[in-house]
């Protein structure tokens, strides 16, 4: 059982770490899951360019560290994608990763329809993102473009959560209550994950 994080926060011990850590407990307790936690800026990843040269295979044609996160992907059993809010929405990270997830993607018949590479492969997945105002509004589309994103390249999201009024890095890990629902949402991923 392989779980793969993808953090798109540059805060290595940050909000967005901490409601990881949290989704993950349930997991690291039973020490069966084998869990790998990357940030998206420790990897180069360009913008995607639009040229199409993805469309006869599942593979970028651009030359950087993107195909090394589609490999850990491919070989995960569970994924949890979370990101800080930014200006309404993902993290400039994030939002180049996703792009270029547009390589996971098949169209066979029209551009209304797709097939996507981790279609019918059961692979769990968690969205998480946090907010500095309290007032989740101000989250923006974080949550839900993260969340219609996984849908789209294939995961079975399961759980989302969101995170508000968390600004000071670290802060978030004081707040007992709302990191009991963050491992509430890593216990049903990982009860999926041992069936």
């Amino acid at each position: 059982m392989k779980i793969l994080t993808i953090n798109g926060s540059r805060r290595k011990n940050g909000n967005t770490s901490g409601l990881i850590q949290s989704i993950l407990e349930p997991a690291v307790q039973d020490g069966a899951a084998q869990v790998e936690s990357i940030f998206l800026g420790d990897y180069h990843i360009d913008a995607c360019t639009g040229c199409e040269g993805c469309s006869e295979s599942w593979e970028c044609v651009i030359k950087d560290d993107f195909a090394t996160i589609v490999k850990k992907l491919d070989a995960a059993s569970a994924v949890v994608i979370a990101s800080p809010t930014y200006w309404y929405s993902v993290t400039s990270d994030m939002k180049r990763f996703i792009d270029r997830c547009y390589s996971l993607l098949q169209f066979p018949v029209s551009r209304k329809e797709w097939i996507a590479k981790y279609q019918g492969m059961g692979k769990v997945c968690i969205t998480a993102a946090v907010c500095e105002q309290s007032d989740l509004a101000m989250m923006g589309n974080t949550l839900s473009l993260l969340t219609d994103f996984s849908k789209d390249i294939g995961l079975n999201v399961v759980e989302s959560v969101a995170g508000v009024g968390y600004f000071e890095a670290g802060r978030i890990k004081s707040d007992r209550e709302f990191l009991q629902t963050a491992e509430k949402a890593g216990q049903k991923l990982y009860d999926l994950l041992k069936r």
